[in-house]
């Protein structure tokens, strides 16, 4: 409502006119609403222009049709596009650049095809929110610099440029120096690291789908932050938590990170103090990575049908328990990793035995190193994972058992209802007779060397 249409509706002279007429004045520039229309001709208009006319506090409402960028928000202001708004900007700045604090952005559709180091969108102000943005881009997504309490929920990244290296592309979703920040419902895909957090606490991750990256998820020193309920699939790594303390990782989906030799469902790397709970993690390379992590509990994840399920290396004074390892090709290796306490996990590679009948077994399962030793120096010898002559020479080999890592209470049942079930026939009769070759050729070496020793 305009001034001129306040006063009109006011008795002219009284007290209440002047109260009113003040009152409404007082409010005008936090409520106003700038609607702005894109025109008929096709034209693309000038964003700048129109958040340069629209009130501090106010809103700008953005008609459908195109927009040209870059802008700057230099003032608390909401802008909101109708459908089939978007911005276009070719620029090597950002096409929305959010400097105040209390702004926001949302239901925009923001095509990038600048080449920069910057993002699509660049928002250094505080206390303001992103949302429903579908973002193209040639270079990032968002970033998020030196800015607090900021929200980014149901909004889409995706990469708009040629077939280019990983490498050579931006992140989804960027935050550096930024806390007490929510990242939810958002989809990223095809880019260098979908979400990327850095040197940021008090982080909540939840709810995002995260696909076609190298690292779905990247932690890099983060504390008191959390990733929740996300899902990703066909990345290298679908979680990558590096240098990290009192994080917790719960509820998420890691499936199909297997094309790339470091591939991993979840990446812990000097993690500590941290949780790691309810995940799941399937047809992987690798389930679940630790390395030089110290006091962190990992339990109740289901790992299934993944290359190896566990791998545990140089790492000390974490707790296993409860976890689900079923369809594995190696249910786990361990390596220089002492004092973790390993108990009541399902191995479905081993048959155990439950005297007292509390459904854990009285024998202990020991994880042996010397399949992960030999294809470290050898990696042909991965073709003859789970073969009888591989579980002969392990047999064999088993002077050092005191050190190996060892769940002292294995579960007789798996946890999950829906317990993993290997196909019928899934031992191929090639499968058996490269194990018997191999069996022999130990058999051969070992007679050998003892001739010669003669």
């Amino acid at each position: 409502m305009s001034r001129n249409r306040i006063r009109s509706l006011m008795p002219h002279g009284s007290a209440l006119h002047v109260a009113l007429l003040a009152f409404a004045l007082a409010i005008l520039p936090s409520t106003a609403v700038c609607a702005a229309s894109s025109g008929s001709s096709g034209k693309e208009l000038p964003l700048q222009q129109l958040i340069d006319e629209a009130p501090p506090g106010g809103t700008l409402k953005l008609a459908a049709g195109t927009y040209r960028g870059p802008a700057i928000v230099a003032k608390p202001l909401r802008i909101e596009g109708a459908d089939g708004a978007q911005i276009v900007n070719e620029s090597d700045q950002p096409a929305v650049e959010l400097r105040a604090d209390h702004s926001a952005l949302a239901g925009l559709a923001i095509r990038d095809t600048g080449a920069k180091t910057t993002a699509a969108v660049l928002l250094s102000g505080a206390d303001s929110t992103l949302e429903n943005l579908r973002i193209e881009t040639v270079s990032s997504g968002i970033h998020l610099r030196d800015t607090s309490r900021n929200t980014i929920r149901s909004t889409t990244v995706s990469w708009a440029g040629p077939d280019v290296k990983m490498t050579e592309k931006g992140n989804g979703i960027d935050l550096y120096a930024s806390h007490d920040n929510v990242i939810a419902g958002n989809t990223v895909t095809g880019m260098h690291d979908a979400i990327y957090i850095e040197n940021s606490n008090g982080i909540r991750v939840e709810q995002n789908e995260v696909n076609e990256s190298r690292y779905g998820v990247h932690f890099m020193y983060v504390n008191d932050s959390s990733i929740r309920g996300n899902t990703g699939a066909r990345n290298i790594t679908g979680a990558m938590v590096m240098a990290v303390k009192s994080v917790e990782v719960t509820g998420n989906t890691f499936v199909k990170q297997s094309e790339n030799v470091n591939s991993q469902g979840l990446l812990l790397f000097d993690a500590s103090d941290s949780v790691f709970a309810d995940n799941r993690l399937e047809g992987n390379r690798v389930g679940i990575y630790v390395e030089q992590a110290q006091k962190n509990v990992l339990e109740r994840n289901r790992v299934t049908v993944n290359y190896v399920g566990l791998q545990l290396k140089e790492s000390e004074n974490n707790r296993f328990q409860g976890n689900d390892f079923q369809g594995n090709v190696i249910p786990a290796e361990a390596t220089d990793s002492q004092n973790n306490d390993v108990k009541g996990n399902y191995w479905d590679s081993f048959q155990g035995v439950d005297l007292d009948g509390d459904g854990f077994s009285d024998m202990p399962y020991a994880i042996n190193p010397f399949f992960q030793k030999m294809t470290k120096t050898t990696p042909p010898f991965q073709l003859f994972f789970q073969s009888p002559g591989m579980a002969f020479l392990e047999g064999m080999l088993t002077s050092s058992k005191r050190a190996w890592t060892t769940d002292r209470a294995p579960a007789m049942k798996p946890y999950a209802a829906d317990a993993y079930r290997p196909p019928a026939g899934s031992e191929t009769a090639g499968t058996l007779i490269v194990s018997l070759l191999l069996l022999g050729s130990a058999v051969t070496t070992i007679f050998v060397t003892g001739v010669r020793r003669k």
